[in-house]
């Protein structure tokens, strides 16, 4: 009797779990980003330095975190005889408070630009979804001052995405993955800074 012959047992993988899933996404987001973008922002970042012009940068929600973190690390990364001057839009809350109480949530970011921002400035828009009316506005009076324009966008970029002259998208539109990956950015940017301005 002729033995039977043994089918291949198709290998499945197994299924992902939810934490497996959402570290897959980021790693994914991360694999988007062009080395090029990033050392473009760089760029626009040390020439504000060696001008002597200042950084502003905005966001809402987990995004005004990522602004409040990222201003701390390009104190760090440029302390010394020349620290670059980086301030958060979103850390005044009275300030903050006032603005929304006379003029509107979207516009707390453009009429502290359109106060402060001048030419050689540098506004850095984080917005998860690229889409936030007061990140849309604040990048319109950016460029009217005559600031350089960055955003740290997700969601595929968004309105902000037209606006600004140096940006780095994620296409994810997982506000999590997003958030997440705008921080590993602002980490790597002021990383590029420090290294940039030792030299």
């Amino acid at each position: 009797m002729k033995a039977l012959m043994k089918l291949p047992v198709e290998s499945r993988s197994p299924e992902l779990t939810p934490t497996q899933v959402f570290l897959q996404q980021v790693r994914r987001s991360l694999d988007e980003i062009d080395a090029v973008d990033i050392e473009a922002i760089v760029e626009t970042l040390v020439d504000a330095w060696r001008a002597g012009a200042r950084v502003f940068v905005m966001g809402n929600g987990g995004s005004a975190a990522t602004a409040s973190h990222f201003v701390c690390d390009l104190h760090a990364a440029t302390r010394g005889e020349r620290t670059l001057s980086a301030m958060s839009l979103s850390d005044g809350l009275p300030l903050l408070t006032a603005l929304a109480n006379d003029h509107g949530y979207e516009s707390v970011f453009s009429e502290q630009l359109a106060a402060h921002a001048r030419p050689d400035d540098v506004a850095v828009m984080i917005s998860a979804s690229g889409d936030s009316e007061n990140v849309v506005r604040a990048a319109h009076t950016a460029r009217t001052r005559g600031a350089h324009t960055v955003g740290m966008l997700g969601f595929g970029g968004g309105r902000a995405s037209q606006l600004v002259a140096r940006k780095v998208v994620v296409s994810s539109t997982d506000f999590g993955v997003v958030e997440s990956v705008h921080a590993t950015v602002a980490h790597l940017l002021a990383a590029r800074v420090r290294s940039r301005v030792a030299t």
